[in-house]
């Protein structure tokens, strides 16, 4: 099945792109047919901060050490390897859902407080899995003044980012209250995946 996502995500890439290039978000709503390909994006900061290829979120761990129990953070953005662990479902986003098609899974607030983990669970609608895409602001529907806010800490390299030539790095996300101070921190974008 993951390998039919991964296909299926590269065939809707260019549809993608074509989507997010000033589509209204209202026009990326409607979920997809039964059967049809899933339209992906990653969720990129839109300041690069102290990683030129960009930040996007993602699950701990590399393929089959992904830890889907352990709390979100913010990665090099995977562009030219495997990146499942990156993408999100663009209508779901659109129904105010975090949803990662490649596990099934939301992401949401571990509890509705500054500082709160952004962990994931079922996707089932809960006030703490929802989410409004407002003006780049990721904010918990349950308490609109709390955005989608990466860590104020450097980066660090991540374990593969130690061993491998491609040194990716990684921050903490976080529940922060809307600041203008943390503009950098808290504004993103839906850019299509290239593999």
């Amino acid at each position: 099945m993951v390998r039919r996502l991964a296909i299926a995500g590269l065939i809707a890439g260019s549809a993608v792109a074509l989507a997010l290039s000033g589509a209204p978000a209202a026009a990326q709503t409607v979920p997809p047919a039964r059967g049809a390909a899933i339209e992906e994006v990653f969720l990129q900061l839109e300041a690069p901060l102290d990683e030129p290829r960009g930040l996007c979120i993602d699950i701990p761990g590399h393929r089959d050490r992904v830890d889907v129990s352990r709390a979100l953070v913010v990665h090099t953005c995977k562009w030219d390897i495997w990146n499942l662990d990156e993408r999100f479902d663009a209508a779901a986003l659109g129904r105010g859902e975090l949803r990662m098609p490649a596990y099934d899974l939301c992401a949401g607030a571990q509890s509705p407080a500054v500082t709160g983990k952004v962990i994931l669970g079922d996707c089932d609608r809960q006030a703490l899995r929802r989410w409004t895409f407002d003006n780049g602001r990721l904010r918990l529907a349950a308490d609109p003044g709390l955005c989608l806010t990466v860590g104020p800490e450097p980066s660090q390299l991540t374990p593969g980012g130690r061993r491998l030539p491609s040194r990716h790095v990684a921050r903490s996300l976080a529940l922060e209250a809307r600041s203008a101070d943390a503009d950098a921190r808290q504004i993103w974008s839906r850019i299509a995946p290239r593999s």
